[in-house]
């Protein structure tokens, strides 16, 4: 009997094997979320025009401030998580925060972002749907932390509120954004002219 095809080229099961799992690795890889604390303390005026790109896919409308005030969102563009609008009546939906089942919302320190820092614990923060439906969340807690490297959405950061400790973006970003149920306001925190210093999180669970 001749040899089949299989025994002619031995080689090839190995090959075709190697190949699925090449490609399963990669698809994996591909997939993994890279956790990033966005820069909200200066402007990329390039992403700028992309703004309107995904406004009407925003799952919040608007998000009112403890009665004081009131802002209209819009979402980062596709595969831009380190995106912050430059409009100073607008609040950035994060997205990476979304997939963790939070809610993240973004805006410059010398925009929208100045607003944050009337908030105080137990203040009220109401978001609107896209939908029409509402919720109302307190906040519980709000976190002041140094960024060692200001302009960077990956740096580690100094812990301002807890004896200056050291942590990784990632860490921050687990211990903020990574919590389900969440909703987190981020700005920049200025110091010695650098708009960038610091980053602060105001952190919000839903009124029972």
């Amino acid at each position: 009997m001749p040899p089949s095809f299989w025994e002619r080229d031995g080689g090839m099961k190995s090959i075709l094997r190697l190949f699925f799992t090449v490609l399963i690795i990669t698809v994996a890889f591909t997939s993994t979320v890279i956790p990033l604390i966005p820069v909200t303390g200066v402007s990329d005026l390039s992403t700028s025009s992309k703004q309107i790109v995904s406004n009407a896919a925003s799952p919040a409308s608007k998000i009112d401030l403890a009665g004081a005030f009131t802002y209209s969102v819009i979402q980062q563009p596709k595969g831009n998580a380190g995106f912050v609008s430059v409009e100073a009546d607008k609040l950035t939906q994060f997205s990476l925060a979304t997939r963790y089942g939070s809610q993240g919302f973004l805006a410059h320190n010398y925009l929208a972002g100045a607003s944050f820092f009337n908030l105080t614990v137990g203040s009220q923060i109401t978001v609107t749907y896209t939908d029409g439906h509402s919720m109302a969340y307190e906040v519980q807690e709000i976190r002041h932390l140094q960024a060692i490297s200001p302009n960077s959405p990956t740096t580690n950061f100094r812990d301002l509120d807890h004896k200056n400790a050291k942590l990784t973006a990632k860490a921050l970003f687990m211990q903020t954004y990574g919590v389900k149920d969440r909703l987190v306001l981020q700005t920049c925190i200025a110091k010695d002219k650098e708009q960038s210093w610091g980053r602060m999180f105001i952190i919000a669970t839903p009124v029972k």
